[in-house]
């Protein structure tokens, strides 16, 4: 072979490998949670090495009791299908907790996604990349100060209770971010209320460049909540805003 031939298939061949590499990245030096339901009480980052499900129909699959925890699912799926429409189980949970990061899976088939609530400690949080799918009041819950939640998928969120209300995204607290979420088919049973992205009481909280589609109300700014909100787009929903103040260009 030509020697410039050969150097150029040489970089060609290297490219792709990084390529691939770059691809399957995925947190390696972690903690492996191999088994449900999990509890975290040390902190550090933890993470799937595979796909996870439980039959539970209430309690936490993963309760993080810690703060300080990254909890990357490496694109892999925590499952809560098996316990039934009626579930009241959480998928990922922790109370009164600071810095915690959950990122990169999916999670689905539970009451509630993910919810980390608070009673007045919580704060830090991210919540990035996760796809929220079949849950059944809420895909994501997150509460306390200065959370960030971006770039998730959150489809399906569908009551199953009677006239129960279903959110996709629901916020709490002070100076939340919700940036760059695809919210979809978000629905209510009843005389339930579907909303897709609901600041609950949250002050000074943004949301920007989201897009919902179908729900009740796309983006819900509820007991005294105040913020903004900006290049948010909504298709086949009732009442795309309410409440906080628009700014920018929302449809």
């Amino acid at each position: 072979m030509h020697p410039a031939k050969f150097v150029t298939s040489l970089l060609l061949m290297l490219a792709l490998a990084l390529g691939a590499g770059l691809a399957r990245a995925e947190t390696v030096n972690c903690t492996a949670i191999t088994t449900l339901p999990a509890v975290i009480t040390v902190q550090g980052i933890y993470c799937f090495t595979g796909h996870l499900s439980t039959n539970i129909t209430s309690g936490s699959a993963i309760d993080i009791q810690t703060s300080n925890v990254v909890l990357d699912l490496n694109a892999f799926k925590l499952g809560g299908l098996a316990g039934g429409p009626a579930t009241t189980a959480i998928g990922i949970h922790a109370l009164n907790r600071q810095n915690i990061t959950i990122k990169n899976g999916t999670v689905r088939g539970f009451l509630r996604g993910i919810q980390l609530e608070s009673s007045g400690t919580s704060q830090g949080h991210v919540v990035e990349d996760i796809r929220a799918d079949q849950n059944t009041f809420v895909g994501i819950e997150v509460a306390g100060a200065g959370n960030i939640v971006r770039n998730n998928q959150v489809v399906t969120t569908a009551a199953t209770a009677a006239n129960a209300s279903a959110n996709g995204i629901l916020i709490t607290g002070n100076g939340a971010r919700v940036l760059n979420n695809d919210v979809i088919n978000t629905v209510k049973l009843g005389s339930g209320t579907a909303t897709g992205i609901h600041f609950n009481g949250a002050t000074a909280a943004f949301a920007v460049n989201n897009r919902i589609t179908v729900a009740d109300i796309g983006i819900a700014y509820t007991n005294g909540a105040t913020g903004k909100y900006r290049d948010n787009l909504t298709f086949d929903v009732t009442t795309p805003f309410s409440g906080g103040t628009a700014v920018g260009t929302n449809n």
